[in-house]
């Protein structure tokens, strides 16, 4: 079998497990709202939920930093002051974006966090244009045209203005606009 040949299967490999990926993130982002609202039901507040979790994830980081011998590059972001200012708005807008989403699954207000989450792909597009240069093409607008209906109708249905989706909308693509800055992994 020649080079050109394994390529196609390795690719089709590759595809396939970054499907089965993506599913089973989207079926743990699905099921996430269950377990905190499970947590809110016990009376845990969305404050510790985020604690626990920032607080936890630093030693799963840790272990992806050592699996991945990542170590170096970690050391040079944390001596780089600039590197870290940034970062630490970054965690400032994710950690409020987490703290918000739990109050508002916990509050009842899941279809608004949903709503959030789907006009952040709209906010994302508009950055990338606007900030970055990325060019949108005409089936990109069709997108964008037919996601901003849904949009609307999701508002209208919601009767109010969907103040929580924007605050979640907004402070996810901040995250992501920061992000893209970083020179760090």
């Amino acid at each position: 079998m020649s080079a050109s040949e394994a390529e196609p299967a390795a690719t089709s490999a590759e595809s396939a497990r970054a499907l089965t990926a993506g599913i089973g993130c989207y079926l743990i982002w699905g099921f996430v709202p269950l377990a905190f609202q499970a947590m809110g039901r016990m009376g845990i507040s969305p404050w510790e939920i985020v604690a626990h979790r920032t607080i936890w994830a630093v030693p799963v980081a840790l272990a992806f930093v050592l699996a991945a011998r990542q170590g170096r590059q970690v050391l040079a972001v944390l001596r780089n002051g600039r590197v870290m200012g940034w970062l630490a708005l970054s965690a400032a807008l994710i950690g409020g974006n987490w703290l918000l989403y739990i109050w508002a699954v916990n509050s009842g207000r899941v279809l608004e966090t949903s709503l959030g989450y789907y006009i952040n792909p709209l906010l994302a597009m508009a950055a990338g244009a606007l900030i970055f240069g990325e060019r949108i093409d005409r089936i990109g607008f069709v997108a964008i045209g037919l996601a901003a209906v849904g949009v609307i109708v999701q508002t209208v249905a919601l009767g109010h203005l969907p103040l929580v989706s924007l605050a979640l909308a907004i402070s996810f693509c901040g995250y992501a606009i920061v992000r893209k800055r970083v020179a760090a992994d």
